[in-house]
């Protein structure tokens, strides 16, 4: 038989390795659909085979207001405008005539204190069918009778994360100081006039390796890299930066994570030896806890039911395989420096 390449014959040969379709199996399709589940969220956790290093881009979004029809006038970018229902007013970033939107960032409502002073709010919203007016330009607009708006990256101060990211390692810098390549860097200036010296007896590229280490530090120390916070059941990725200076809307920020390789695009997972071992003795597992119910029953013939036999060696299986996987495929955790 061939290896496996999906997931109906990778099912079909975890039941020929416990003796099927020569012995009955005693368990459910369903139950059989759980261990696969369960197999491949163990295998995805922890071995280094399912998971790939790989950088994720993504543009932040801003705000978008749809609107009814064109508006009366012109919007001015940077203006503010107020809702005339909601009382929501924010900044305009620009308007798009081809699909009548408003994109716009900073909304903010008043609430608490003396009633007049505008707060940060991205709960309360432009109402549908609602004037907004700009308070510069005098544009008016109507926003759509039934569209609500739909709050962007930068207000949110997060970007959506796929369900397949398990881990974020780090966000590429904005900017390095130290190793840009415009006329004014430091390294663009010593391949000016520093580097025709590195030949000589008393320029070495020794020198040269510290003072990039030296420059380094000091952009870490005054620069520093982008702050952020993750949870993968959440599927956000919040950016503890700051937003209008660091990053703005349509501004590309870049993600170095650990992404689940997917087995139905890549096949081969299927053949995985670890996984065929471990699901196998997971099906086993749950066909002896299945015959446990009729623990010593006997059978025409004199033969007695065992379940828990069965049980108690697929357990003993799945401790062994469950060790072997610490040892032999789990990456190792990264040291803690500084």
């Amino acid at each position: 038989m061939t290896q496996p390449t999906t997931r109906a014959t990778f099912k079909d040969y975890c039941k020929r390795k416990l003796g099927w379709p020569v012995v009955e199996l005693n368990i459910d399709d369903d139950q059989v659909e759980d261990c696969i589940d369960d197999s491949l969220q163990f295998y995805q956790e922890y071995h280094f085979d399912a998971t790939e290093n790989t950088f994720l881009k993504h543009q932040i979004s801003g705000s978008t207001l749809k609107l009814a029809g064109a508006p009366s006038g012109d919007f001015s970018n940077g203006e503010i405008i107020t809702g005339g229902t909601s009382g929501v007013q924010a900044m305009v970033h620009a308007y798009h005539s081809a699909n009548t939107t408003l994109r716009y960032k900073n909304p903010e409502v008043k609430s608490g204190g003396d009633g007049n002073t505008f707060y940060a709010n991205t709960t309360t919203t432009f109402s549908t069918g609602e004037t907004i007016t700009g308070n510069t330009s005098s544009a008016t607009a109507t926003t759509h009778a039934s569209t609500e708006t739909a709050i962007g990256d930068f207000d949110n101060k997060y970007i959506s994360i796929a369900e397949a990211i398990i881990g974020v390692r780090r966000i590429i810098p904005f900017y390095d100081n130290s190793r840009t390549t415009s006329m004014f860097s430091s390294k663009y200036q010593f391949a000016l006039n520093e580097m025709h010296q590195l030949t000589s007896t008393t320029q070495t590229i020794l020198n040269y390796e510290i003072s990039q280490e030296y420059l380094a530090l000091i952009n870490e120390m005054f620069t520093g890299e982008p702050m952020f916070r993750f949870n993968r059941h959440l599927d956000k990725l919040y950016l503890d930066v700051s937003w209008g200076s660091d990053v703005s809307i349509d501004d590309w920020v870049v993600v170095e994570c650990d992404k689940i390789i997917d087995p139905d695009t890549y096949t081969d997972i299927w053949s995985d030896m670890f996984l065929k071992r471990y699901n196998t003795a997971l099906m086993k597992k749950q066909w002896g806890q299945n015959l446990t119910k009729f623990e010593g029953m006997q059978l025409p013939g004199g033969v007695t039911m065992n379940g828990r036999q069965l049980y108690d060696d697929a357990t003993t299986e799945l401790e062994t395989i469950q060790t072997e996987m610490s040892l032999r495929y789990e990456l190792p955790v990264d040291h803690l420096i500084g």
